[in-house]
């Protein structure tokens, strides 16, 4: 199968991945909307992570809502800036959305658990950095040169020090 990373075996990812997701500013890209959605996005993967039967599927529709409306926000700045590497990028998005659609479907019809809540946590907390790494930390640059006609600077907070330490992400 040439997508080998797109239909990897469920066991392949990190079952701890949910408990460790904390935002920090590592995880700035210095496009502000996306840098706002990331945030939103690692809260509601969190609170999935954590939810119980009473709370989860309020939790999987947070989960579900945030995708579409975040999905939808970058699809349309990709148009917007003639994004090159667009089709690859929303090829992934639909592959996540499409998981989140199937387990919340099947959890509003009691045929999933918690444990598999859960291990939906895990693994958009386990796809979610090497996304954001390398297709979100291209869309960012992308579009902050098409917009201002240079990269994006992001000025980050050394966690240890909490010093401000400037970083110019090209």
């Amino acid at each position: 199968m040439s997508h080998h990373h797109a239909h990897a075996d469920p066991g392949e990812f990190d079952e701890n991945a949910a408990e460790r997701l904390k935002w920090n500013d590592a995880m700035l890209l210095g496009h502000g909307p996306t840098d706002h959605a990331h945030q939103e996005f690692v809260h509601v993967v969190k609170a999935l992570a954590a939810c119980n039967a009473v709370t989860a599927l309020g939790c999987l529709q947070a989960v579900e809502a945030h995708l579409l409306s975040h999905f939808e926000s970058e699809r349309q700045w990709m148009v917007q800036t003639d994004y090159p590497n667009m089709d690859c990028h929303l090829d992934e998005h639909q592959k996540v959305l499409d998981t989140v659609l199937e387990v919340n479907r099947l959890a509003k019809a009691g045929q999933v658990g918690l444990r598999d809540v859960r291990r939906l946590a895990a693994a958009l907390a386990d796809w979610f950095p090497k996304h954001a790494t390398y297709l979100d930390s291209a869309l960012s640059a992308w579009i902050t040169k098409r917009r201002h006609g240079g990269a994006p600077v992001i000025l980050r907070r050394d966690i240890r020090t909490g010093v401000q330490q400037e970083s110019i992400f090209a």
